[in-house]
């Protein structure tokens, strides 16, 4: 703890004198789970049913080769919060949790004078609940203790996803996420009001993280949402390839992918591009409250994206372009409107965008970089995947990306190597690794800086240790859960007339 709290004494004392507040501007960031940076009208996806996203990328900038620090939500959010990798926080998985002494950007927007709230889902474990953020009106629908239980949609559990088992179930219906994403974006109308008054009567600038638990599986969209998307839908752009990666197949083996049934496919992605309408309407309402104000930066993001059948994989844990890829717009003061910018960037350079837009300190060891610091941008970015994704036990796993200007090496911990060539082949068609070994070790070696594999597999062996005791611990004596979000109607989970 003492490490943490000095380093980030040392860049309070380096950090510009905090200005008055009133100069800084407000922040709202809305965040989702599991969006697909290509589902968006705004990156030319004719399925995409989303104008609401579409006229803030028209008012503001999007970027176009946005990642996510890691596959997988816990590690990439936390990632976010603290600008720091998965294997330097110790969150490398969806069973790790963030310690409570690490730095977080509400603990550094908080310090530079912003009120800062979190609405919603943000997926921390144990007893800390807020790392930094001075209020949390209401808190995440999953649990906050590992092994804690997922929660109960009822006769919908089996289309829960991440077992391609469990896509049939797919398709129209009533799901408490879907309730939990309305009462979250009804707190966070309220929250708004409550802290532009503060603002407007104290000059008070506010933080406040919007955070939706949608596109999120199980894909069940609404009747509504589903019918108005579903004709528009088309099948999977990249076929499944004949012969997979080995780190890939054992991924789908274990996942089951290779079994979805072709109406399967079809009505899960109908579904989740239905549930993508529904979080742009949510979305929608919480821009519309700071709209027309000229002192508030807006941000839409999600923590990674979405397969959705393409290259016959689904969900997240690659380093594909559709699970590692996010969409990212800001809008607001000093931010281009209607562009698109092509930067390779990160989720890690957006909290180091935010904390320097609000005079904050920068968090200490944070790898992020200004995005309103164009002069000589580094296009790199590097992402990591350990495991941990549910009920897909491919056991241990040490896989990292590096993103460097067109090319992406994929590097996996027992297995060859993937390079590709993202500017003449975005698909990630062709494996250019045999081809370019001089490329490979370039790129292998800015890749591996500061990573250890044997390093990680010591400290994954003492996680399983750790993470089994505190499962067995909540199991005996199901301690208290923090803000946990329970439906008061779980009897609404249930399909609906879907054909199936």
């Amino acid at each position: 703890m003492a490490y943490w709290t000095n380093r980030y004494r040392e860049n309070l004392k380096l950090s510009r004198p905090i200005s008055d507040t009133t100069e800084k501007p407000n922040i709202l960031l809305v965040m989702t789970d599991q969006h697909a940076a290509r589902a968006l009208g705004a990156a030319g996806d004719p399925a995409a049913q989303t104008p609401a996203l579409d006229a803030l990328a028209a008012r503001g900038t999007r970027f176009s080769n946005a990642y996510c620090p890691a596959p997988l939500c816990v590690p990439s959010r936390m990632a976010f919060l603290t600008g720091l990798e998965p294997h330097v926080s110790g969150v490398r998985s969806n069973d790790d949790f963030l310690p409570s002494d690490i730095p977080t950007l509400a603990h550094a927007m908080g310090a530079a004078g912003y009120d800062t709230r979190l609405i919603g889902r943000m997926h921390f474990y144990g007893p800390d609940q807020h790392h930094g953020f001075g209020a949390r009106p209401i808190g995440d629908i999953g649990a906050g203790w590992p092994g804690a239980g997922a929660p109960d949609i009822g006769a919908l559990t089996g289309a829960r996803g991440n077992r391609g088992a469990e896509l049939p179930g797919s398709g129209m219906g009533e799901t408490s996420y879907q309730a939990y994403d309305h009462a979250v974006t009804e707190m966070a109308e309220r929250t708004l009001d409550e802290v532009i008054a503060r603002r407007d009567a104290e000059g008070r600038p506010f933080f406040a993280l919007v955070s939706l638990f949608c596109p999120h599986p199980p894909y069940i969209a609404t009747p509504e949402d589903y019918r108005a998307i579903a004709p528009g839908v088309g099948p999977p752009r990249l076929a499944a390839p004949a012969t997979r990666h080995p780190a890939l197949a054992e991924w789908a083996e274990a996942g089951a992918v290779d079994t979805v049934p072709e109406d399967a496919v079809m009505r899960s992605r109908a579904a989740y591009y239905g549930l993508v309408r529904m979080i742009d309407r949510l979305a929608g309402r919480a821009i519309d409250k700071v709209a027309a104000r000229a002192d508030t930066l807006v941000i839409y993001v999600s923590d990674h994206g979405e397969a959705l059948g393409e290259r016959g994989l689904w969900w997240k844990s690659t380093f594909h372009d559709e699970s590692a890829k996010v969409p990212m717009i800001l809008a607001g003061p000093g931010i281009e409107a209607g562009a698109v910018d092509d930067r390779v960037v990160s989720l890690c350079d957006l909290s180091a965008t935010l904390l320097a837009r609000s005079g904050a300190a920068p968090l200490p060891g944070q790898i992020g970089r200004d995005l309103m610091q164009r002069a000589d941008w580094h296009n790199q970015v590097t992402a990591s995947y350990y495991g941990g994704l549910m009920n897909i036990r491919t056991g241990p796993q040490r896989h990292r990306m590096l993103r460097r200007d067109r090319f992406k090496l994929c590097w996996y911990d027992g297995y060859a190597p993937q390079l590709f060539d993202m500017r003449d082949d975005p698909d990630e068609l062709t494996d250019l690794a045999t081809q370019r070994p001089e490329l490979v070790a370039e790129l292998a070696a800015v890749l591996m800086q500061g990573w250890d594999p044997a390093a990680i597999a010591r400290a994954q062996e003492r996680a399983k240790q750790r993470n089994a005791l505190l499962r067995s611990w909540v199991g005996a004596t199901a301690p208290a859960e923090h803000l946990r979000w329970r439906d008061p109607s779980p009897e609404r989970n249930r399909y609906l007339a879907s054909g199936h």
